[in-house]
């Protein structure tokens, strides 16, 4: 069903990232296998650190036509295995894509990359006097985790779950 990764994808997707953000093989530490619960493991046959969306639209495009399984991950702090790459390919880790771009206060909303820390953006808010409700156990997940399992935590019951604070989305 999926394409195995072979040298030809290898040399044109390290073109992509500098080389010190590119792993492969051997080279992919273990903790990439899996995620915080660690009951599911599979090996990725690369792993991207990511910069941009450009970078990850240039990987999504390639991975796309020549039918390579992908799976993004950031911290990789969940417990469900959603950054687990069970048929291998290639990890999109967007773990370097963490900085916190703008607050609109008119607006209030929070724009930031999906590597932004949990504990990052409570850090940023707070002391403006403004409070991001969800609060899920693990206070070094990247939001684009939160996001993509819709995260809760102890207050949601209260004041609801992750994808009840995301007024927008730039999706690849």
């Amino acid at each position: 069903m999926y394409k195995k990764i072979d040298q030809n994808d290898i040399s044109y997707l390290s073109t992509i990232v500098e080389e010190k953000y590119f792993f492969v093989n051997d080279n992919i530490p273990e903790d990439y296998s899996k995620d915080e619960l660690g009951a599911l493991v599979s090996k990725p046959d690369v792993l991207i650190f990511v910069h941009s969306a450009d970078e990850i639209s240039k990987i999504m495009k390639y991975a796309n036509e020549n039918k390579i399984p992908v799976v993004v991950r950031g911290n990789g702090t969940g417990l469900v295995g959603g950054c687990v790459p069970i048929e291998g390919g290639i990890v999109i880790c967007t773990a370097k894509m963490n900085k916190i771009l703008e607050l609109d206060e008119n607006n209030l909303t929070l724009t930031v990359e999906p590597g932004v820390l949990l504990f990052e953006i409570y850090q940023y808010v707070e002391p403006r006097g403004y409070f991001y409700a969800p609060d899920p156990g693990e206070k070094t997940a990247t939001i684009g985790g939160n996001i993509s399992t819709n995260a809760g935590g102890m207050r949601a019951v209260k004041y609801g779950v992750t994808r009840d604070y995301v007024r927008g989305l730039t999706a690849v």
